[in-house]
């Protein structure tokens, strides 16, 4: 439980960056918790999984964009944190949720990602790395995805849980 708390600190810590600056923060952040090796286990995954998904996406833009703007990097760095940083505190950390509520409720995040693709992408095996790996997986979510897209489809499920 500390290991998560401080996670979520971490998380808020690079939303703190000015909006110009969010991808290259959160790049740059994860690089060195990964290259850092008194990190703990489960920051360092996660952050290789933000690092592994930025290089992604950014890589992937350059390849079917002409125009890559800055904003859209910095949106699709913001809004996967945000959707991350929601994951932890509304299901990993929510100790009021049942087994089969937290269950469902990783199936609905898992989805949110699986369904809002930003590329179209035919190497499947790749892109769902993580989502196809054991169940230990703190992120089992695609790395092909839109993340403002799928922070508003999972914000959508939770509001209609709140009701």
């Amino acid at each position: 439980m500390k290991h998560l708390t401080f996670l979520l600190f971490f998380m808020g810590c690079i939303l703190q960056a000015s909006a110009q600056d969010i991808f290259n923060t959160v790049l740059e952040d994860s690089k060195k918790v990964i290259n850092d090796t008194t990190s703990n286990v489960l920051v360092a995954k996660i952050a290789q999984f933000k690092y592994t998904t930025l290089q992604y996406i950014k890589k992937k833009s350059f390849e079917s964009k002409e125009d890559v703007t800055k904003e859209f990097l910095d949106n699709q760095a913001y809004y996967m944190t945000e959707f991350l940083s929601t994951f932890f505190k509304t299901t990993l950390l929510n100790t009021s949720l049942t087994k089969n509520e937290k269950k469902s409720r990783i199936m609905s995040f898992i989805d949110a990602s699986g369904s809002n693709p930003l590329f179209e992408e035919t190497e499947t095996d790749i892109v769902n790395a993580y989502v196809e790996s054991d169940e230990s997986q703190l992120t089992p979510f695609s790395i092909n995805t839109d993340w403002p897209k799928a922070y508003a489809a999972i914000r959508s499920v939770l509001d209609k849980e709140k009701k």
